[in-house]
């Protein structure tokens, strides 16, 4: 095997004028050249497959069933003919790790030149493929692995007589799961002695031979694991395919609230509650981690109890209720894990394809296999890109990050006490493009693994957070509120929970006005109005007074508490202060004057959260708030006044003078969609919706929240441009609702083939109409097989599908047909349950073993010293025609003898090679002809078997019986059938 990369050649010599040329400067020269060729190809372009290389089957035209029709093979329909019966390779390109570009070639006249221009080959014959090469990639253990050579009627033709190759459809039925696989076969023939003293043309002749081989699947498996050269390419991504699909799907719950909530308990439950992904997430993510190394280290826990005991604590484990936190701790692991299951299939780049991967063959997957767009083919290289041709290079170094930073967050996760901050973020972009947040412990290794662009530039100090001491110096870092933000499209709001709402309210104001930021803040309350019975005379004791307001001075100063507490003692003497607006002071004490408080000046109002649930809609627990909206607040009572969590809503919902505006997710709808939500300000706006000037009634209310219901558009109105209005006032909207397609289908013939050991069977669909221009038909046949999708029908309206089914057993399949219309809208129409029974099959029968005995010391049942039996099959085909020796006492008359004597009459039939002991022991194997007139006479796939006394006299057990289908050492049946009689299904096993 000549692989040109294993050496390459980096020097060659310039020739000077008259200069004698050797052997070796030429050789040297075109070696060179060659090499940085193909270095060219495999490390700025890239290996695998390129294009094409698509293969089917196509049946005879005298079996449609076998193979597939013509008709469904895009890339037959330009051809005018097709060689029936044969494998069909579509022309495509590919690159081996060796540099070697493979397509497929057509020879010409003369031996060293091919034609690449034809859209397709039909290979036709193929025999037992012997290489002398000896390529390490068909080895294991030394061992050729075996290969078939498919050939052309072409090259069939030029085949002297007497070769050893056969028809294609010869193969069978395990045709479709043989793989392809283009072979170059590479060698150098040695160098022929001159003749003549002309040797011009002599040489060693380069030999590149293209083969086209068969492999069984299962083969092509253990040359991938364990042949004698190892494809890390395909292995590797192949790795990954097996690592996506077995990280499971996880999203994160919402946290909803409904008039229920009135308690914080409530609260705290609907958080935790949402927290039900922590064993997925720990699989998922212990899969990744195998894969990429990453280790997992959290002192001395595994990933799914360090992940229950943050979002599950005990009660009392931590100085805050931070609930809402660790839920966003949850939604944040959870974006990590999503980000890195949406690169795995992204890594298709390799920077230096190790030449011993591939380096003269290319696997094409299994004959026949669909290449559906987003579905992976086993047995196929794919094309792994050079870094030159994608940015795909850096999606292995993005993962790892990300999987490092799972790992991080976890570890740096804290329960942090701190003052109101707000920092600008972004809400629609991936969690390393949002600001860190506050309950992570922001040190440099947290930095470096949490945006990829800017830890790859030496900026990850650039990150905002709210921690910034570890950020970066400069200004707009530290204080990014007083800089351009108009990048930034949400702000979170960090530092509240745990205050007096009043407290948090006040300074989050503040921090609105200091910046002048656009939202709104208000304080939602779970219980209002049961405030503790005050006496009738209240005392407010100015000493009392003076000592809170030193004891909160003391804790500050000595940092004896934590700032929440020091704030809620803080809001109670408020309210006490609150107090004196009530008293009547004496007119005594000159100098001093009372002012009281305003009584124009509002208080704080608060609304019970049940109450603005039923009018507005839409609170989302995101941790800040988007420009122009509104931030949220949520507190226990007037009591318990500490902000449990905060929620926001898209838009300032409580000013006084409501904007009118609409929005709507889509601009067009199909007619049986579901109703869709509308964002309205203000919320409670009126929508009204027109057709040229005419209003239609489509717009619904369910709970507070404005739907358009596409259902309740008028026919009259599909496909016309429907307006809006809000309050009377019209918006820039405007949507479309298309018409639903309708048609009819059925099912037709359903045919069995002329052999009978196929049990499959092929049922005609009929669909009406047939003309409908811009239709896509998407057939789901109910049996797991891959969907068959149409953008025309057959001029009949017929399609044909065969049901590979079970001899002798009858399976019901429910199929559907779901059409599509140009304008995307679809409908799934049901088509009637089918159902079908298999063929009757007399391969389950040829070569069955039947086993008849009587164990010594085992069986208790039998009491005689011989027996004689028939072996019946369906009570009157006596089976197992070869008769037992004379017997001058005429006790062997029938096909199975048994004894236990030793005497005369032992037909020395004992199992295992045994020479000596007792032995009543009989085997009868079921001939062709015998397994074709069972067949011929089962019931629904059911054989009978029963013994039938060939004596008179003594025969009061049951034998023991085992049935083995041909050369399978398990039975499929092994008893005692009941008065030596046994109706079974040989295929399945089953009996009745």
């Amino acid at each position: 095997m000549n692989t040109k990369l294993d050496n390459v050649t980096t020097q060659y010599r310039k020739f000077n004028e008259n200069q004698a040329l050797t052997d070796g400067q030429l050789n040297e020269f075109i070696d060179y050249f060659e090499d940085q060729d193909r270095l060219s190809r495999t490390r700025l372009s890239g290996v695998g497959i390129v294009c094409g290389f698509e293969s089917t089957y196509v049946g005879s035209s005298s079996n449609p069933g076998s193979g597939t029709p013509v008709e469904e093979i895009p890339q037959m329909e330009k051809l005018g003919v097709v060689d029936y019966d044969g494998i069909v390779i579509s022309q495509g390109a590919g690159v081996t790790t060796d540099g070697d570009l493979i397509t497929l070639r057509q020879k010409l006249d003369k031996t060293s030149d091919v034609a690449i221009n034809f859209d397709t080959k039909t290979y036709k014959y193929y025999r037992n493929y012997i290489d002398d090469v000896e390529y390490k990639h068909f080895r294991i253990d030394g061992a050729q692995v075996p290969l078939l050579e498919l050939i052309t009627q072409e090259e069939y033709d030029q085949l002297a007589s007497g070769n050893d190759f056969k028809n294609v459809k010869e193969i069978g039925s395990t045709l479709y799961d043989k793989v392809i696989i283009l072979y170059l076969e590479s060698y150098s023939n040695d160098e022929t002695t001159c003749q003549d003293a002309d040797c011009d043309n002599t040489g060693a002749e380069q030999v590149s031979n293209l083969k086209v081989l068969l492999a069984d699947s299962e083969i092509v498996s253990n040359l991938i694991s364990r042949g004698d050269a190892k494809d890390t390419i395909y292995k590797a991504h192949s790795d990954y395919q097996v690592l996506f699909d077995q990280m499971p799907k996880i999203e994160a719950k919402r946290v909803i609230l409904d008039a229920t909530v009135k308690r914080a308990l409530d609260l705290k439950a609907r958080f935790q509650n949402a927290g039900t992904a922590i064993a997925d997430l720990s699989k998922g993510f212990n899969a990744v981690a195998d894969n990429f190394k990453v280790s997992l280290n959290f002192g001395g826990q595994n990933l799914n109890d360090k992940l229950t005991s943050l979002l599950n604590p005990v009660p009392g484990s931590s100085r805050l209720e931070d609930y809402q936190y660790r839920y966003d701790l949850l939604k944040d692991l959870i974006d990590t894990y999503n980000e890195i299951k949406g690169l795995i299939l992204h890594l298709n780049a390799e920077c230096c394809p190790g030449i011993n991967s591939f380096p003269k063959h290319l696997l094409l997957g299994r004959v026949g296999v669909t290449l559906e767009l987003g579905e992976p083919t086993p047995y196929r290289h794919g094309f792994y890109h050079s870094p030159v041709t994608t940015t795909e290079d850096e999606n292995y170094e993005r993962v790892v990050m990300l999987a490092n930073r799972f790992v991080q967050k976890i570890n740096g996760f804290q329960s942090y006490i701190g003052p109101v901050k707000i920092t600008p973020s972004n809400m629609f972009v991936r969690l390393g493009d949002k600001a860190i947040p506050y309950y992570y412990n922001v040190d440099k290794s947290l930095l470096t693994k949490w945006n990829y662009e800017k830890t790859k530039t030496d900026r990850e100090t650039y990150n905002l957070s709210y921690h910034t001491g570890n950020l970066a110096s400069d200004d707009f870092v530290q204080n990014p509120l007083n800089y351009n933000i108009d990048d930034n499209d949400f702000y979170r709001i960090e530092g509240h929970l745990g205050m007096p709402y009043k407290t948090a309210l006040q300074n989050i104001n503040d921090l609105k006005a200091k910046y002048g930021l656009a939202f709104d803040v208000i304080a939602l309350v779970l219980q209002k109005g049961e405030k503790p019975v005050e006496p009738t005379k209240e005392v407010v004791s100015i000493d009392d007074l003076r000592k809170q307001l030193v004891s909160i001075s003391s804790d500050i100063s000595n940092q004896r508490t934590n700032s929440q507490s020091t704030l809620f003692n803080i809001s109670k003497l408020d309210e006490k202060l609150k107090l004196l607006n009530k008293a009547e002071f004496s007119k005594e004490g000159d100098g001093v004057t009372v002012v009281r408080q305003d009584p124009k000046k509002d208080d704080v109002v608060s609304e019970l959260l049940s109450e603005f649930l039923e009018r507005k809609s839409g609170l989302e627990h995101v941790a800040g708030v988007e420009p122009g909206g509104t931030f949220v607040l949520i507190y226990e009572s007037e009591t318990n006044n500490q902000v449990l969590a905060d929620f926001s809503l898209p838009y300032l919902c409580c000013s006084k003078k409501d904007p009118v505006f609409l929005s709507l997710p889509k601009n067009a709808l199909c007619q049986k969609d579901a109703p869709m939500a509308m964002s309205i300000v203000p919320a409670d706006g009126e929508v009204k919706a027109f057709v040229n000037g005419t209003q239609i009634s489509v717009i619904t209310q369910s709970g507070g929240q404005s739907y358009f219901n596409p259902g309740m558009v008028g026919a009259a109105y599909l496909g016309q441009p429907i307006t809006f209005t809000v309050n009377d006032d019209p918006v820039d909207v405007q949507l479309i609702v298309y018409e639903e397609p309708t048609i009819s289908v059925s099912t037709g013939t359903v045919s069995y083939g002329e052999d009978t050991s196929d049990p499959d069977a092929t049922v005609d669909f009929h669909v009406t109409p047939i003309n409908n221009p811009g239709f896509t038909y998407t057939f789901n046949f109910g049996d797991g097989s891959p969907l068959l999708t149409l953008t025309s029908l057959p001029n009949n309206g017929t399609v044909q599908h065969t049901y590979t089914l079970v001899a002798g057993r009858e399976d019901t399949f429910n199929p559907t047909l779901t059409v599509t219309n140009r304008n995307g809208c679809s409908t799934t129409f049901a088509v009637a349950p089918l159902k079908l029974t298999g063929q009757m099959t007399v391969v389950c029968l040829n070569g069955m073993r039947v086993v008849i005995q009587y164990r010594d010391g085992v069986d208790p049942y039998h009491a005689c010293n011989d027996a004689s039996f028939n072996l019946l099959g369906n009570g009157h085909l006596i089976i197992g025609s070869n008769p037992p020796p004379a017997d001058p006492r005429g006790l062997r008359k029938g096909n199975v003898h048994l004894s236990n004597t030793g005497g005369d009459q032992d037909r020395l039939n004992r199992p295992n090679g045994a020479t000596t002991g007792l032995s009543r022991y009989n085997e009868i194997i079921i001939t062709q002809d015998e397994a074709e007139q069972l067949a011929a006479g089962a019931n629904q796939g059911f054989v009978k078997f029963s013994l039938e006394c060939a004596l008179g006299y003594c025969h009061t057990g049951v034998a023991y019986t085992q049935l083995f289908l041909a050369n399978d050492p398990t039975p499929i049946y092994a008893g005692y059938p009941v008065g030596n009689f046994l109706e079974i299904n040989p295929c399945t096993g089953e009996r009745r």
